[in-house]
C-alpha cells in the first residue's frame, strides 16, 4: 500500500444530518480514506477542505471527534446513525488512533439511537465489546468481489474479501446483526450472473441478514480511475466498459435482471438500489 499523508484536523460537528432516506445522522471520524478505491464516489469531499493530494493519498484525523460527538449525543434527537458514509471509519489508521472506537463509545447508554457501521475492514471486530453494549447495533460489510488479486487492484488499502467475510461471520456469531453491501458491481469484472451469485452466496453463508446491491456510479472521477485500472490490468475489457459508459440505461436494466436471477437462486433477502 502506498504511503499516505496522515495529519490532524479538528471538527465543529460530527453527527451530520444525512441525505440518505434511511439514515438520520452520518458520522465520519476521518477526512479522506486510505482504502484508495478506484470507484470511490466520495472524492467530491475534497472540495470542502484544501485536500493535500489525490483522494486516497491522505487522511485527516478528526482528533477532537470523541469530545464533539459526546456532546452531540446528548443534544440530538434520537435516530439512525451510520459510521462511514464518505470515509471508512475502520481504515488502517484507526488501528492506531482508535478515534472511531471512542466515538462509538459515546452512544453506549444513549437511548433511541440505532447505531450502524459500514466498512471494508475486519478491524471492526476489535470493537465488538463496544458494539455489544449499544442499544441496537449493526455492521455492514462492503464487498465488491471475492478475488483477492482483483480486490488489491480496485481497493488496495482495504482488508481482503476473505477477511471481511470472516469478520462478518464472527460478529454474527457474537450476536451482532450483520448485513452485506455488494457494491459497486464492477462493469465487465463482477457483473456476470455467476459472479453476482457467488458474492451473494458468500455473504449469506457469513450470516448477512440482508444484502444491498448497487451498480457503479459512472461519474467522471470514478470512471477515470476505473478506466485507468482496466487499462493497466484488463486492457481487453476497456472497449466493453466504454460501451457501458456510453449507454448506461440499457446496461442497468440488464444488470438489474442478472441481480434478480442471482438473488432468486441464493434466496437471500436483497434490495437492488438502482
Amino acid at each position: 500500500m502506498a504511503k499516505v499523508n496522515v495529519f490532524s484536523i479538528e471538527c465543529k460537528s460530527l453527527m451530520t444530518k444525512s441525505g440518505i432516506e434511511s439514515i438520520d445522522y452520518a458520522v465520519n471520524p476521518y477526512f479522506g480514506c486510505q482504502h484508495g478505491c478506484v470507484y470511490c464516489y466520495a472524492t467530491f469531499m475534497a472540495r470542502f477542505r484544501k485536500a493535500p493530494g489525490e483522494w486516497g493519498s491522505f487522511v485527516g484525523v478528526k482528533e477532537n471527534a470523541p469530545e464533539v460527538i459526546a456532546k452531540e449525543v446528548g443534544r440530538r434527537r434520537p435516530g439512525v446513525v451510520t459510521f462511514g458514509t464518505v470515509c471508512d471509519a475502520y481504515q488502517p489508521v484507526e488501528k492506531r488512533t482508535r478515534i472511531s472506537r471512542a466515538c462509538l463509545e459515546a452512544f453506549v447508554g444513549a437511548e433511541g439511537f440505532d447505531v450502524g457501521v459500514l466498512t471494508k475492514s475486519d478491524l471492526v471486530v476489535r470493537d465488538v465489546d463496544v458494539l455489544e453494549r449499544l442499544e441496537s447495533p449493526d455492521v455492514g460489510f462492503s464487498i465488491t468481489c471475492l478475488d483477492a488479486g482483483l480486490a488489491k487492484l480496485v481497493e488496495p488499502g482495504a482488508s481482503t474479501p476473505s477477511a471481511r467475510l470472516a469478520a462478518m461471520r464472527e460478529l454474527a456469531e457474537r450476536g451482532i446483526a450483520v448485513w452485506g453491501f455488494f457494491g459497486p458491481i464492477l462493469p465487465t469484472l463482477t457483473d456476470s450472473e455467476d459472479a453476482i451469485e457467488e458474492v451473494l452466496r458468500e455473504m449469506d453463508r457469513a450470516g448477512a441478514s440482508r444484502v444491498l446491491v448497487d451498480r457503479m456510479n459512472l461519474y467522471p472521477k470514478p470512471w477515470s480511475r476505473f478506466r485507468s485500472a482496466l487499462e493497466r490490468a484488463f486492457p481487453e475489457r476497456v472497449e466493453d466498459a466504454r460501451a457501458i459508459k456510453a449507454d448506461p440505461g440499457a446496461y442497468e436494466e440488464e444488470l438489474r435482471e442478472r441481480v434478480g436471477v442471482a438473488v432468486a437462486r441464493v434466496g437471500v433477502e436483497a434490495e437492488i438500489c438502482f
